[in-house]
Protein backbone atom coordinates (compact mmCIF):
# COMPACT_ATOMS: atom_id res chain seq x y z
CA UNK A 1 0.00 0.00 0.00
CA UNK A 2 1.26 3.49 -0.87
CA UNK A 3 0.15 6.82 0.53
CA UNK A 4 0.05 10.12 -1.43
CA UNK A 5 -0.65 13.41 0.37
CA UNK A 6 -0.48 16.88 -1.16
CA UNK A 7 0.97 19.38 1.28
CA UNK A 8 -0.47 22.40 -0.50
CA UNK A 9 -3.98 20.97 -0.31
CA UNK A 10 -3.57 20.48 3.43
CA UNK A 11 -2.57 24.13 3.73
CA UNK A 12 -5.82 25.09 2.01
CA UNK A 13 -7.73 22.93 4.49
CA UNK A 14 -6.03 24.69 7.40
CA UNK A 15 -6.84 28.11 5.92
CA UNK A 16 -10.50 27.09 5.49
CA UNK A 17 -10.73 25.99 9.12
CA UNK A 18 -9.03 29.17 10.37
CA UNK A 19 -11.43 31.26 8.28
CA UNK A 20 -14.39 29.36 9.77
CA UNK A 21 -13.03 29.90 13.27
CA UNK A 22 -12.77 33.68 12.75
CA UNK A 23 -16.26 34.05 11.29
CA UNK A 24 -19.14 35.25 13.42
CA UNK A 25 -22.26 33.14 12.91
CA UNK A 26 -25.40 35.13 12.23
CA UNK A 27 -28.74 33.35 12.31
CA UNK A 28 -30.13 30.36 10.49
CA UNK A 29 -33.50 28.71 10.13
CA UNK A 30 -33.71 25.31 8.47
CA UNK A 31 -36.52 24.43 6.03
CA UNK A 32 -37.91 22.07 8.66
CA UNK A 33 -37.98 24.83 11.30
CA UNK A 34 -39.61 27.23 8.82
CA UNK A 35 -42.25 24.62 8.03
CA UNK A 36 -43.02 24.05 11.71
CA UNK A 37 -43.28 27.80 12.28
CA UNK A 38 -45.76 28.25 9.42
CA UNK A 39 -47.94 25.16 9.92
CA UNK A 40 -49.98 26.80 12.69
CA UNK A 41 -51.15 29.40 10.13
CA UNK A 42 -51.89 26.95 7.30
CA UNK A 43 -54.97 28.03 5.37
CA UNK A 44 -54.96 31.56 6.81
CA UNK A 45 -55.42 34.37 4.30
CA UNK A 46 -52.12 35.98 3.25
CA UNK A 47 -52.77 39.70 3.81
CA UNK A 48 -49.34 41.07 2.85
CA UNK A 49 -45.84 40.05 1.75
CA UNK A 50 -43.10 42.43 2.88
CA UNK A 51 -39.37 42.49 2.15
CA UNK A 52 -36.56 43.77 4.36
CA UNK A 53 -32.78 43.90 4.39
CA UNK A 54 -32.40 43.94 0.60
CA UNK A 55 -30.46 47.18 0.19
CA UNK A 56 -28.85 46.03 -3.07
CA UNK A 57 -31.26 43.55 -4.65
CA UNK A 58 -34.21 44.97 -6.55
CA UNK A 59 -37.63 44.05 -5.17
CA UNK A 60 -38.76 42.54 -8.50
CA UNK A 61 -35.79 40.12 -8.50
CA UNK A 62 -37.02 38.80 -5.16
CA UNK A 63 -40.74 38.98 -5.96
CA UNK A 64 -40.45 36.79 -9.08
CA UNK A 65 -39.08 33.97 -6.92
CA UNK A 66 -42.00 34.15 -4.43
CA UNK A 67 -44.95 32.12 -5.67
CA UNK A 68 -47.07 32.64 -2.56
CA UNK A 69 -49.62 35.38 -3.30
CA UNK A 70 -51.50 37.97 -1.28
CA UNK A 71 -55.18 37.02 -1.03
CA UNK A 72 -54.48 33.28 -1.21
CA UNK A 73 -54.53 30.75 1.67
CA UNK A 74 -51.10 30.20 3.22
CA UNK A 75 -49.44 26.98 2.05
CA UNK A 76 -46.42 26.32 4.35
CA UNK A 77 -44.71 24.00 1.87
CA UNK A 78 -45.01 26.58 -0.92
CA UNK A 79 -43.44 29.25 1.33
CA UNK A 80 -40.52 26.92 2.08
CA UNK A 81 -40.09 26.45 -1.67
CA UNK A 82 -40.08 30.25 -2.02
CA UNK A 83 -37.23 30.48 0.51
CA UNK A 84 -35.23 27.78 -1.27
CA UNK A 85 -35.65 29.54 -4.64
CA UNK A 86 -34.33 32.73 -3.06
CA UNK A 87 -31.39 30.88 -1.52
CA UNK A 88 -30.61 29.36 -4.94
CA UNK A 89 -29.81 32.87 -6.21
CA UNK A 90 -26.56 32.68 -4.18
CA UNK A 91 -26.65 36.41 -3.41
CA UNK A 92 -27.97 36.16 0.15
CA UNK A 93 -26.19 34.99 3.26
CA UNK A 94 -29.55 34.08 4.75
CA UNK A 95 -33.28 34.24 3.95
CA UNK A 96 -35.69 34.27 6.89
CA UNK A 97 -39.49 34.36 6.59
CA UNK A 98 -41.60 35.28 9.61
CA UNK A 99 -45.41 35.01 9.84
CA UNK A 100 -47.08 38.04 11.41
CA UNK A 101 -50.69 37.23 12.42
CA UNK A 102 -53.39 39.90 12.24
CA UNK A 103 -57.20 39.94 12.71
CA UNK A 104 -57.82 39.11 9.04
CA UNK A 105 -55.12 36.51 8.43
CA UNK A 106 -51.31 36.50 8.37
CA UNK A 107 -48.62 38.61 6.74
CA UNK A 108 -45.30 37.15 5.57
CA UNK A 109 -42.14 39.13 6.24
CA UNK A 110 -39.02 38.10 4.28
CA UNK A 111 -35.74 39.31 5.77
CA UNK A 112 -32.41 39.07 3.94
CA UNK A 113 -28.74 39.44 4.71
CA UNK A 114 -26.99 40.25 1.46
CA UNK A 115 -23.57 39.44 0.15
CA UNK A 116 -21.65 42.43 -1.27
CA UNK A 117 -22.45 43.35 -4.87
CA UNK A 118 -18.75 43.92 -5.71
CA UNK A 119 -16.00 41.67 -4.39
CA UNK A 120 -12.31 42.17 -5.16
CA UNK A 121 -10.53 38.99 -4.14
CA UNK A 122 -7.26 37.06 -4.30
CA UNK A 123 -8.11 34.56 -7.05
CA UNK A 124 -7.22 30.92 -6.55
CA UNK A 125 -7.54 27.97 -8.92
CA UNK A 126 -6.42 24.36 -8.83
CA UNK A 127 -6.07 21.44 -11.19
CA UNK A 128 -4.42 18.11 -10.57
CA UNK A 129 -1.89 18.41 -13.36
CA UNK A 130 -0.50 21.82 -12.46
CA UNK A 131 -1.49 22.46 -8.86
CA UNK A 132 -2.46 25.90 -7.57
CA UNK A 133 -2.47 29.23 -9.36
CA UNK A 134 -2.99 32.55 -7.61
CA UNK A 135 -3.79 36.05 -8.81
CA UNK A 136 -6.31 38.85 -8.55
CA UNK A 137 -9.96 39.01 -9.48
CA UNK A 138 -13.10 41.06 -9.14
CA UNK A 139 -16.66 39.78 -9.19
CA UNK A 140 -20.12 41.26 -9.02
CA UNK A 141 -22.56 38.43 -8.23
CA UNK A 142 -25.47 40.87 -8.08
CA UNK A 143 -24.67 43.65 -10.55
CA UNK A 144 -27.19 46.51 -10.46
CA UNK A 145 -29.17 44.47 -7.92
CA UNK A 146 -30.50 42.26 -10.75
CA UNK A 147 -28.62 38.98 -10.08
CA UNK A 148 -26.46 39.68 -13.14
CA UNK A 149 -23.01 38.12 -12.69
CA UNK A 150 -19.87 39.87 -13.93
CA UNK A 151 -16.44 38.50 -13.07
CA UNK A 152 -12.86 38.63 -14.26
CA UNK A 153 -9.55 37.31 -13.00
CA UNK A 154 -5.89 36.87 -13.90
CA UNK A 155 -3.87 34.04 -12.30
CA UNK A 156 -0.27 32.87 -12.41
CA UNK A 157 1.55 29.84 -11.06
CA UNK A 158 0.89 26.28 -12.17
CA UNK A 159 -1.36 27.72 -14.88
CA UNK A 160 -1.46 31.19 -16.45
CA UNK A 161 -5.12 32.08 -16.84
CA UNK A 162 -7.32 35.02 -17.79
CA UNK A 163 -11.10 34.73 -17.32
CA UNK A 164 -14.14 36.87 -18.05
CA UNK A 165 -17.77 35.90 -17.53
CA UNK A 166 -21.06 37.76 -17.84
CA UNK A 167 -24.39 36.04 -17.13
CA UNK A 168 -27.99 37.08 -16.72
CA UNK A 169 -30.07 34.11 -15.49
CA UNK A 170 -33.47 35.71 -16.15
CA UNK A 171 -33.77 38.29 -18.91
CA UNK A 172 -37.45 37.80 -19.68
CA UNK A 173 -40.10 35.13 -20.24
CA UNK A 174 -39.72 31.80 -18.47
CA UNK A 175 -36.14 32.26 -17.23
CA UNK A 176 -34.76 33.22 -20.64
CA UNK A 177 -31.03 33.51 -19.87
CA UNK A 178 -27.80 34.57 -21.55
CA UNK A 179 -24.12 34.02 -20.79
CA UNK A 180 -20.75 34.91 -22.35
CA UNK A 181 -17.55 33.25 -21.17
CA UNK A 182 -14.03 33.99 -22.43
CA UNK A 183 -10.85 32.31 -21.23
CA UNK A 184 -7.12 32.25 -21.99
CA UNK A 185 -5.17 29.35 -20.50
CA UNK A 186 -1.47 28.40 -20.71
CA UNK A 187 -0.20 25.34 -18.87
CA UNK A 188 1.97 22.27 -19.14
CA UNK A 189 -0.12 19.24 -20.08
CA UNK A 190 1.55 16.57 -17.98
CA UNK A 191 -0.45 13.68 -19.39
CA UNK A 192 0.52 14.35 -23.03
CA UNK A 193 3.79 16.22 -22.33
CA UNK A 194 3.27 19.51 -24.17
CA UNK A 195 2.65 23.17 -23.42
CA UNK A 196 -1.05 23.77 -23.92
CA UNK A 197 -2.12 27.24 -25.03
CA UNK A 198 -5.91 27.54 -25.12
CA UNK A 199 -8.39 30.22 -26.17
CA UNK A 200 -12.08 29.73 -25.46
CA UNK A 201 -15.18 31.79 -26.20
CA UNK A 202 -18.70 30.54 -25.43
CA UNK A 203 -22.11 32.12 -25.90
CA UNK A 204 -24.93 30.30 -24.11
CA UNK A 205 -28.66 30.93 -24.20
CA UNK A 206 -31.24 29.09 -22.14
CA UNK A 207 -34.83 28.84 -21.01
CA UNK A 208 -37.02 26.82 -18.68
CA UNK A 209 -39.48 24.41 -20.28
CA UNK A 210 -42.39 24.51 -17.88
CA UNK A 211 -41.38 24.21 -14.24
CA UNK A 212 -38.75 21.45 -14.37
CA UNK A 213 -37.60 21.31 -17.98
CA UNK A 214 -34.36 23.01 -19.06
CA UNK A 215 -33.02 23.98 -22.48
CA UNK A 216 -29.57 25.41 -23.26
CA UNK A 217 -28.11 26.32 -26.66
CA UNK A 218 -24.33 26.68 -26.90
CA UNK A 219 -22.13 28.26 -29.59
CA UNK A 220 -18.38 28.44 -29.14
CA UNK A 221 -14.88 28.92 -30.47
CA UNK A 222 -12.14 26.66 -29.11
CA UNK A 223 -8.48 26.94 -30.09
CA UNK A 224 -5.57 24.89 -28.74
CA UNK A 225 -1.89 25.41 -29.54
CA UNK A 226 1.03 23.09 -28.83
CA UNK A 227 4.79 23.64 -28.55
CA UNK A 228 5.53 20.24 -30.10
CA UNK A 229 4.53 18.39 -33.24
CA UNK A 230 2.00 15.57 -33.34
CA UNK A 231 -0.41 16.89 -30.70
CA UNK A 232 -2.84 18.95 -32.77
CA UNK A 233 -4.81 17.82 -35.81
CA UNK A 234 -3.58 20.84 -37.75
CA UNK A 235 0.09 20.48 -38.78
CA UNK A 236 0.79 24.12 -37.84
CA UNK A 237 0.44 23.08 -34.16
CA UNK A 238 -2.77 25.03 -33.50
CA UNK A 239 -6.28 23.64 -33.81
CA UNK A 240 -9.19 25.99 -34.39
CA UNK A 241 -12.58 24.48 -33.65
CA UNK A 242 -16.13 25.77 -33.68
CA UNK A 243 -18.70 24.14 -31.44
CA UNK A 244 -22.47 24.09 -31.54
CA UNK A 245 -24.80 22.09 -29.36
CA UNK A 246 -27.72 22.03 -26.99
CA UNK A 247 -28.71 20.51 -23.67
CA UNK A 248 -32.15 19.18 -22.79
CA UNK A 249 -32.62 18.55 -19.10
CA UNK A 250 -34.91 17.93 -16.13
CA UNK A 251 -34.30 19.49 -12.71
CA UNK A 252 -36.48 18.60 -9.70
CA UNK A 253 -33.91 19.26 -6.94
CA UNK A 254 -35.33 20.78 -3.79
CA UNK A 255 -32.23 23.00 -3.51
CA UNK A 256 -29.37 23.93 -5.83
CA UNK A 257 -26.93 24.71 -3.02
CA UNK A 258 -27.49 21.61 -0.84
CA UNK A 259 -29.81 19.21 -2.69
CA UNK A 260 -31.56 16.69 -0.45
CA UNK A 261 -34.17 15.28 -2.83
CA UNK A 262 -34.86 15.20 -6.56
CA UNK A 263 -33.31 14.60 -9.99
CA UNK A 264 -30.90 16.50 -12.22
CA UNK A 265 -30.69 14.84 -15.65
CA UNK A 266 -29.72 15.98 -19.12
CA UNK A 267 -28.60 14.83 -22.55
CA UNK A 268 -26.22 17.12 -24.44
CA UNK A 269 -25.07 16.66 -28.05
CA UNK A 270 -22.21 18.96 -29.18
CA UNK A 271 -20.60 19.14 -32.62
CA UNK A 272 -16.90 20.03 -32.99
CA UNK A 273 -16.15 21.45 -36.44
CA UNK A 274 -13.24 23.28 -38.04
CA UNK A 275 -10.03 21.27 -37.64
CA UNK A 276 -12.03 18.62 -35.75
CA UNK A 277 -15.01 16.65 -37.04
CA UNK A 278 -16.76 14.89 -34.20
CA UNK A 279 -19.97 14.65 -32.21
CA UNK A 280 -19.86 14.44 -28.42
CA UNK A 281 -22.93 13.22 -26.54
CA UNK A 282 -23.18 13.33 -22.75
CA UNK A 283 -25.89 11.53 -20.77
CA UNK A 284 -25.80 12.73 -17.17
CA UNK A 285 -28.17 11.31 -14.52
CA UNK A 286 -28.09 12.41 -10.88
CA UNK A 287 -30.43 11.35 -8.08
CA UNK A 288 -30.60 12.87 -4.60
CA UNK A 289 -32.39 10.50 -2.24
CA UNK A 290 -33.29 11.68 1.27
CA UNK A 291 -32.58 9.31 4.16
CA UNK A 292 -33.35 11.42 7.23
CA UNK A 293 -32.93 15.13 7.89
CA UNK A 294 -29.49 16.31 6.67
CA UNK A 295 -28.63 12.79 5.44
CA UNK A 296 -28.68 12.29 1.65
CA UNK A 297 -27.63 9.67 -0.88
CA UNK A 298 -26.33 11.31 -4.08
CA UNK A 299 -25.70 8.97 -6.97
CA UNK A 300 -25.68 8.66 -10.73
CA UNK A 301 -23.75 7.78 -13.92
CA UNK A 302 -22.17 9.93 -16.62
CA UNK A 303 -21.80 8.45 -20.10
CA UNK A 304 -19.79 10.38 -22.72
CA UNK A 305 -19.40 9.23 -26.32
CA UNK A 306 -17.38 10.85 -29.13
CA UNK A 307 -17.69 9.89 -32.79
CA UNK A 308 -14.65 9.68 -35.06
CA UNK A 309 -11.03 8.57 -34.68
CA UNK A 310 -8.48 10.05 -32.27
CA UNK A 311 -5.73 11.79 -34.25
CA UNK A 312 -7.95 12.22 -37.31
CA UNK A 313 -11.31 13.63 -36.18
CA UNK A 314 -10.66 14.11 -32.46
CA UNK A 315 -7.48 15.76 -31.10
CA UNK A 316 -5.66 13.66 -28.51
CA UNK A 317 -6.13 16.27 -25.76
CA UNK A 318 -9.94 15.88 -26.00
CA UNK A 319 -9.78 12.30 -24.77
CA UNK A 320 -10.99 11.48 -21.27
CA UNK A 321 -8.22 10.83 -18.73
CA UNK A 322 -9.37 9.14 -15.52
CA UNK A 323 -8.16 9.35 -11.95
CA UNK A 324 -8.05 12.06 -9.33
CA UNK A 325 -10.59 14.14 -7.45
CA UNK A 326 -13.01 14.60 -10.35
CA UNK A 327 -13.42 11.08 -11.78
CA UNK A 328 -12.22 8.11 -9.65
CA UNK A 329 -10.90 9.09 -6.24
CA UNK A 330 -8.18 6.96 -4.68
CA UNK A 331 -5.92 7.43 -7.73
CA UNK A 332 -3.53 10.12 -8.89
CA UNK A 333 -4.49 11.64 -12.22
CA UNK A 334 -0.88 11.76 -13.43
CA UNK A 335 -0.58 8.00 -12.85
CA UNK A 336 -3.93 6.44 -13.76
CA UNK A 337 -4.55 9.09 -16.45
CA UNK A 338 -1.59 7.78 -18.49
CA UNK A 339 -2.99 4.25 -18.30
CA UNK A 340 -6.77 4.65 -18.46
CA UNK A 341 -7.91 7.07 -21.18
CA UNK A 342 -9.89 7.14 -24.40
CA UNK A 343 -12.39 9.07 -26.49
CA UNK A 344 -15.34 7.69 -24.47
CA UNK A 345 -15.96 7.36 -20.75
CA UNK A 346 -18.39 5.86 -18.26
CA UNK A 347 -18.31 7.09 -14.66
CA UNK A 348 -20.47 6.19 -11.67
CA UNK A 349 -20.46 7.83 -8.24
CA UNK A 350 -22.30 7.02 -5.02
CA UNK A 351 -22.04 9.38 -2.04
CA UNK A 352 -23.62 9.31 1.41
CA UNK A 353 -23.69 12.91 2.67
CA UNK A 354 -24.31 14.27 6.15
CA UNK A 355 -24.63 18.03 6.61
CA UNK A 356 -23.48 18.46 10.21
CA UNK A 357 -23.45 22.27 9.97
CA UNK A 358 -26.27 23.50 7.66
CA UNK A 359 -25.91 26.57 5.46
CA UNK A 360 -26.17 29.75 7.48
CA UNK A 361 -25.02 33.35 7.30
CA UNK A 362 -21.57 34.20 8.67
CA UNK A 363 -20.33 37.72 9.18
CA UNK A 364 -16.83 38.37 7.84
CA UNK A 365 -16.07 41.97 8.68
CA UNK A 366 -19.15 43.72 7.19
CA UNK A 367 -19.87 41.00 4.68
CA UNK A 368 -22.39 38.20 4.92
CA UNK A 369 -21.74 34.85 3.27
CA UNK A 370 -23.64 31.58 3.37
CA UNK A 371 -21.50 28.68 4.54
CA UNK A 372 -22.02 25.12 5.75
CA UNK A 373 -20.05 21.92 6.40
CA UNK A 374 -20.62 18.34 5.32
CA UNK A 375 -18.94 14.96 5.63
CA UNK A 376 -19.40 12.22 3.06
CA UNK A 377 -18.53 8.62 2.30
CA UNK A 378 -18.18 7.73 -1.36
CA UNK A 379 -17.56 5.06 -3.96
CA UNK A 380 -16.45 5.70 -7.56
CA UNK A 381 -16.12 3.51 -10.63
CA UNK A 382 -15.06 4.33 -14.16
CA UNK A 383 -13.62 3.24 -17.47
CA UNK A 384 -12.42 5.07 -20.60
CA UNK A 385 -11.99 3.50 -24.03
CA UNK A 386 -11.61 4.17 -27.74
CA UNK A 387 -12.00 0.62 -29.09
CA UNK A 388 -15.19 -1.27 -28.24
CA UNK A 389 -13.21 -4.25 -26.90
CA UNK A 390 -11.61 -1.96 -24.29
CA UNK A 391 -15.00 -1.23 -22.72
CA UNK A 392 -14.62 -4.05 -20.23
CA UNK A 393 -14.82 -4.84 -16.53
CA UNK A 394 -11.13 -5.72 -16.22
CA UNK A 395 -10.20 -2.17 -17.29
CA UNK A 396 -12.72 -0.58 -14.92
CA UNK A 397 -11.23 1.01 -11.79
CA UNK A 398 -12.89 1.42 -8.39
CA UNK A 399 -12.21 3.73 -5.46
CA UNK A 400 -13.87 4.56 -2.14
CA UNK A 401 -13.25 6.79 0.85
CA UNK A 402 -14.54 9.73 2.87
CA UNK A 403 -14.06 13.45 3.12
CA UNK A 404 -14.95 16.89 4.45
CA UNK A 405 -16.75 19.50 2.34
CA UNK A 406 -17.11 23.24 2.81
CA UNK A 407 -20.45 24.34 1.33
CA UNK A 408 -20.29 27.74 -0.33
CA UNK A 409 -22.36 29.80 -2.80
CA UNK A 410 -21.37 29.74 -6.49
CA UNK A 411 -18.79 26.91 -6.27
CA UNK A 412 -21.21 24.87 -4.12
CA UNK A 413 -18.50 22.70 -2.54
CA UNK A 414 -14.81 22.61 -1.70
CA UNK A 415 -13.83 18.98 -1.20
CA UNK A 416 -11.09 17.40 0.92
CA UNK A 417 -11.32 13.65 0.27
CA UNK A 418 -9.19 10.68 1.25
CA UNK A 419 -9.65 7.93 -1.33
CA UNK A 420 -8.54 4.30 -1.38
CA UNK A 421 -8.04 2.49 -4.67
CA UNK A 422 -8.96 -1.14 -5.31
CA UNK A 423 -5.25 -1.91 -4.95
CA UNK A 424 -5.00 -0.34 -1.49
CA UNK A 425 -3.34 2.96 -2.41
CA UNK A 426 -4.41 5.89 -0.23
CA UNK A 427 -4.60 9.25 -1.99
CA UNK A 428 -5.63 12.72 -0.80
CA UNK A 429 -7.90 14.32 -3.41
CA UNK A 430 -8.69 18.04 -3.36
CA UNK A 431 -11.50 19.36 -5.55
CA UNK A 432 -13.58 22.46 -6.16
CA UNK A 433 -17.31 22.08 -6.79
CA UNK A 434 -19.19 18.78 -6.47
CA UNK A 435 -17.74 15.76 -8.24
CA UNK A 436 -20.91 15.55 -10.37
CA UNK A 437 -20.26 19.06 -11.69
CA UNK A 438 -16.48 18.69 -11.98
CA UNK A 439 -16.54 15.38 -13.91
CA UNK A 440 -18.83 16.96 -16.47
CA UNK A 441 -16.57 19.99 -16.97
CA UNK A 442 -13.48 17.89 -17.85
CA UNK A 443 -11.65 19.35 -14.84
CA UNK A 444 -8.33 17.52 -14.99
Amino acid sequence: MTVHLYQNALVVAMVALITFATCTPAFAVSPEETLQLLEQYEGSLITAITLGGNHITRDFVIAREIWSEVGEPLDPELVVEDVIRLENLSIFGSVIVTPVPNPVGVALNFQFTEMPWLIPFPALSYNEQNGFSIGLGVASPNFAGRKITLSGSVLFGGTTTGNFRAANPWITGNHLSGEIWAKKNIRQNILLDFEENTDLLQVIGGSYLGKRGRLLVDLGYYSVGSDKDGITLNPNNRDKMFTTGFSLGYDSRDSWRVPHEGWLNDISPVYFGGDANSWTINLDIRRYQPVIENHTIATGPLFSYQSGVVGEDIPSYLQYFLGGANTIRGYNLDELGKELFGKNQFLYTLEYRYVFSPMRAYKIFKWSIGMGFEIAGFGDAGVAWSRSQDFSLNRTRFGFGAGLRVLLPSVQTVRFDVGISQFGDVVFNFGINTIFHARRQRLR
